[in-house]
Order: structure tokens, then C-alpha cells, then sequence
């Protein structure tokens, strides 16, 4: 059986599709990447931690590959970029943050990433009904489009996941000033620099005083 098909059957609930699928349109696109290959294997010397997930901006090894040189001119028009990665072995949905700017993404492992489109999200809240999953298979790259909600990738095995991130440079760095989640329209949801995040009343980002704008249920991917 194949592993889209058994994440289907444990997630009766959880609309699952393949990046390959017609479905990923509105939300991103599979990338033709020369290269990819190379990529892959810096990608999968970075560690995965024994829990949770952690995440690096920039790292050197991944920068420093040919195809990251080819994405910058082919997807970002040669602005400046970093490349970095997510590794871990998350679960949960807890969160849905956006940038305006694309992002790819890339995966030794495979994973699920959990999709939610800009209009689904009215009036600063977000129905976790609302968020669709797609199995990135290892090795494929995706784009997904600016404003398009996602957040840390779930793991389709116990021994978790490697997920390549590129952004604009800057992207996730602190802001000038402290986040606002009082403050009135789009800011209130201004976590970082180029990221607007929204969480689940039960997730750790709640807990650190995230706003909180995610209902319905707390997603969990079981595999």
C-alpha cells in the first residue's frame, strides 16, 4: 500500500492529497530543479532532533549549492534569499503563519505539509476544516505562493523529518518592534519579520502569546 493511501486511511477526517495532484494548483507548484539531487544529500547531513523541531534560517552547505543559485534567479527574480531548513518530528497542526513572498520547499524524508488558502482565512480566524494536506514525497520540490498558509511539516514516520526552507532574506528575523496582537486588521498577526502567524488556543505558540486565531480541532496527523 502505498504511503498517501495508509495516511488517507489513519486520517479519515484530514482532506489528503499528493503535491501531484491536481488539487496543490491553488496552493503551490511542483519544481523542475537541476540539481536536485546534490541538494538533497547536504539536506540530509542537517539533524533531526531527538524531539519537537527545530529550524535554521540560513545555512551555509544548503546556500552554497548550485540549485539554491537556480532557484534564486527562476522563482525569487535573483532578490536576495536564504536557505535553511525545518527538521523534526511535529505532529500537530498548532499553528498557520504566511508570507509574502514564496517559499520552497524540499524533503529527504517525505512529510505532510498542512495547507490553508488566503481566503479561507476571514476576519483574522482560520477553521481548522479549513486546512488540506499534501504528501511531499522525498525528493520533490515545491513553490508555495506567497499568502498561502502553512506551517512546521508533520511526519510520516517515527524517526521524523527534513524539510528544506528557502525565503527572502530577513524573512522570520525579529521585528523593530514587539509584536501587537492587540493591534487592529492584518498587524495584529505580524509575529516576525515577513511572517504573519495565527495559532490554536491549545499550541505552545498560544502559550507564548501568539495570537490566537485558529478554531475547530487541533489537528494531528496519525501514521
Amino acid at each position: 500500500m502505498e504511503i498517501l493511501e495508509q495516511l488517507q486511511q489513519k486520517n479519515p477526517a484530514l482532506r489528503l492529497y499528493s503535491v501531484n495532484d491536481p488539487e496543490f494548483s491553488r496552493y503551490g507548484r511542483v519544481l523542475e530543479l537541476p540539481g536536485c539531487d546534490l541538494l538533497s544529500y547536504a539536506l540530509s547531513k542537517t539533524p533531526i532532533p531527538e524531539s519537537g523541531n527545530c529550524y535554521v534560517a540560513s545555512d551555509p552547505a544548503l546556500e552554497a549549492q548550485p540549485a539554491v543559485r537556480t532557484l534564486r534567479r527562476l522563482v525569487y527574480g535573483e532578490a536576495e534569499i536564504q536557505a535553511g531548513y525545518c527538521n523534526g518530528r511535529g505532529d500537530t497542526l498548532n499553528a498557520e503563519e504566511y508570507h509574502k513572498c514564496s517559499e520552497v520547499n524540499l524533503s529527504t524524508t517525505g512529510l505532510v505539509l498542512l495547507l490553508a488558502l488566503p481566503e479561507d482565512l476571514r476576519d483574522r480566524r482560520l477553521h481548522s476544516k479549513d486546512v488540506v494536506g499534501f504528501y511531499l514525497p522525498p525528493g520533490t520540490a515545491v513553490e508555495i505562493y506567497p499568502r498561502v498558509l502553512h506551517f512546521a511539516p508533520c511526519r510520516i514516520q517515527e524517526s521524523g523529518f527534513r524539510c528544506l526552507v528557502i525565503l527572502t532574506r530577513g524573512t522570520n528575523d525579529a521585528l523593530l518592534a514587539a509584536p501587537d496582537t492587540a493591534a487592529a486588521g492584518e498587524e495584529a498577526l505580524l509575529w516576525m519579520k515577513n511572517k504573519w502567524l495565527l495559532c490554536h488556543p491549545d499550541s505552545p505558540q498560544a502559550k507564548n502569546g501568539a495570537y490566537v486565531g485558529i478554531t475547530g480541532d487541533n489537528l494531528k496527523l496519525e501514521i
